[in-house]
């Protein structure tokens, strides 16, 4: 059972869950269409299409460790961009 949050009443879960206004929310699309090129390709292909490394290296021409690092570029500039 979760614990109510003793001054306000609501459960953790109740506080993380809060949906914010309209203004607040984060444009996906938008810091998509920021990433450079190639770290946008490897993101899409790896994080939403679902392929591996490997797979992406072979189709775009590059090396698996070259994938991962546009990969982890790309996710270190959406996480910025999502944060502003």
């Amino acid at each position: 059972m979760v614990e109510d949050d003793s001054e306000s009443g609501e459960t953790p879960l109740q506080k993380a869950s809060v949906t914010p206004g309209y203004g607040d929310r984060m444009d996906i699309t938008a810091a998509l269409e920021e990433l450079p090129p190639g770290a946008r390709q490897i993101f899409v292909l790896h994080d939403i299409e679902g392929y591996k490394h490997e797979e992406i290296a072979e189709m775009c021409g590059i090396t698996a460790g070259g994938s991962k690092a546009q990969l982890h570029r790309a996710r270190l500039l959406l996480r910025e961009a999502l944060t502003r």
